[in-house]
């Protein structure tokens, strides 16, 4: 668009494309309700006021437009569809705009994941950027698919503008030891004067200072009132998480103030689709806001502008002048829900259905189907025999991502170390899908399943295969059928399949329907849930036990993982 395009439209010389009359507009600069006419030319909004001629009308009869909202750090891939449907989903809850950070689907894929994330979205009516994964691999502790260097990034930059900054730096050690790759992977894009997302769970005092003189300037680790309130006061965007497992908001939301509130966004982070489709996205967060006491203005801000101007994004994140036409229509602030969604002046959903059709660009996208290189398991394999002694046992938790350290007698058969129900003790194991073998075996409390076994392909960060299971046949029937459709969830009963979901985009995503794949993640659900487990998402939880940056212990198929020491460590104490 010319600048002298818009002019005429603007100054009422000439007639909007479209004319949105009798709006009660929130306007996140001043705090005040505007009744006010908004007019469109193109995808841009040309100016508020009296404004009475549009080759389109739409009369909301004082319905209040909001900005179109914008979800501050996520990885689609936990969305477990293709991004386009990812897309298709939030658009019918007044998302418009997402700061993605591909990071799972690179450590599957490398580059070839991150050009997929962004060749695919193309076009579509969803404003999808892109940090550029900065821990491919995350840690030196487990095997992932793929390595990303500096030197990988530099042509990627210039070639996709969409690639606003670097993604978290979940390596916090290595920005305080100087680490030489990881910090010049930082100067790259810093000179570039692009964004740099943090991830440092607990750093305080001078370490966070240290963290942020390297540029870093978000986190959303934060899980207490004083940790986000530091990183607050030291010059950080607190992105405040609302996901499926990482719930931080009732914490964090009460330390949200008049005087502070510019410098808090909501994200998502990790959010399964049963729980997009029931709860909502962004819209959630600003419900919960405002029932929290927060006033529904400064929840609107943070679903908007707060994150527009942090991420640099010039023409989003409010209802203005120059502005790009996205827009959401709800008759209430303190109880929103969106009730028309507009997208670059185009009205792409209404009372949460989807009213257009969108469709990705598939032509020449990278081939994702088939990342398992290793052999089959076998039952032997898992046999771990007892050496004396107490083992380490990763403890999992309903609350967060965060584990524990367990030192518990082991129950032994045989000679051999065995699942023991009565005390919610089970075998896992950690098998890298990259080589014909990388494998590690421990035991887990938590899950408490008392029959079966269950697995999946996506373990965070490097995405191997992860069974947990009461025995060595279900466990090696469960992972096994993993390998053979290409990645997915499976639970396994009696050397039997009972339930599966197929993951056939690099092991991460599927290609149904985000409705389809809650039905069936729902049904698997209940499927383990009849053999006892009592967690509310045993899968997600499943998925975040290889996740060797968050304390405390963890498992991927190099071995046990002590995080807070950064080193491996034995099974048997």
């Amino acid at each position: 668009m010319r600048i002298e395009d818009i002019l005429p439209i603007a100054m009422g010389s000439k007639p909007a494309d479209l004319l949105i009359k009798n709006a009660r507009v929130v306007n996140v600069f001043s705090g005040e309700i505007e009744k006010t006419n908004i007019a469109i030319f193109r995808k841009r909004i040309a100016g508020l006021g009296d404004y009475n001629e549009g080759k389109r009308v739409i009369d909301l009869k004082g319905a209040y437009v909001v900005p179109g909202l914008i979800d501050a750090h996520l990885h689609v891939e936990s969305s477990m569809v293709d991004p386009v449907e990812f897309a298709r989903a939030v658009l019918t809850r007044g998302t418009t705009t997402v700061i993605a950070d591909p990071h799972e689907i690179a450590n599957v894929a490398g580059l070839k994941g991150v050009e997929y994330m962004l060749s695919y979205t193309e076009g579509i009516p969803l404003n999808m950027y892109v940090m550029m994964p900065s821990s491919v691999p995350a840690t030196n502790m487990e095997t992932s698919g793929a390595q990303l260097r500096v030197v990988d990034m530099i042509g990627f930059l210039e070639k996709h503008p969409r690639v606003l900054g670097l993604g978290e730096v979940m390596n916090y050690p290595g920005v305080l030891n100087a680490s030489g790759e990881l910090i010049t992977m930082i100067e790259l894009f810093r000179h570039k004067y692009k964004k740099i997302d943090g991830h440092a769970p607990g750093v305080s005092g001078k370490n966070l200072n240290a963290y942020i003189c390297a540029f870093i300037r978000s986190d959303h680790e934060s899980t207490t009132p004083e940790e986000a309130l530091e990183k607050v006061s030291r010059g950080m965007q607190v992105l405040i998480r609302e996901g499926s497992v990482a719930r931080n908001m009732d914490d964090l939301i009460k330390v949200v103030n008049p005087m502070n509130h510019q410098f808090f966004s909501f994200c998502t982070d990790d959010k399964h689709p049963g729980d997009i489709l029931n709860e909502g996205h962004i819209d959630h967060m600003i419900r919960k806001a405002v029932k929290a006491g927060v006033d529904p203005v400064v929840a609107i801000r943070m679903a908007s502008i707060n994150t527009a101007r942090h991420y640099g994004l010039r023409s989003m994140g409010a209802v203005a002048p120059g502005y790009k036409a996205d827009l959401v229509v709800t008759d209430s602030l303190e109880d929103f829900w969106p009730k028309m969604v507009i997208k670059d002046a185009r009205t792409v959903a209404e009372d949460g259905k989807l009213i257009v059709e969108i469709s990705g660009k598939k032509d020449e996208l990278p081939d994702l189907s088939s990342t398992f290189v290793c052999d089959p398991l076998k039952g032997e394999e898992l046999k771990m025999k007892c050496q004396g002694g107490k083992i380490r046992v990763i403890e999992v938790s309903e609350k967060d991502v965060l584990t524990r350290q367990m030192i518990l007698e082991p129950k032994v058969e045989d000679g051999f170390i065995v699942s023991d129900t009565s005390r919610d003790i089970l075998k896992i194991a950690v098998i890298s899908r990259y080589t014909k073998r990388s494998m590690t075996v421990g035991f887990v409390r938590g899950f408490g399943i008392k029959r079966g076994a269950l697995s999946t392909s996506v373990g965070h960060d490097s995405h191997n295969l992860c069974v947990v299971g009461v025995t060595d046949l279900d466990m090696v029937t469960a992972a096994n059928r993993v390998m053979e459709l290409g990645g997915g969830i499976v639970v396994a009963e009696n050397g039997k399949v009972i339930g599966e979901l197929p993951l056939d985009v690099a092991g991460l995503m599927s290609s149904l329907g985000m409705e389809e794949v809650a039905q069936r993640i729902n049904r698997l659900k209940s499927i383990v849930q009849d053999l006892g487990t009592t967690l509310s998402d045993p899968f997600m939880t499943l998925s975040f036990v290889q996740l060797a940056v968050i304390p405390q212990l963890r498992i991927t198929d190099k071995g046990l993982v002590d995080v807070e020491d950064g080193k491996l460590v034995t099974l048997f104490v």
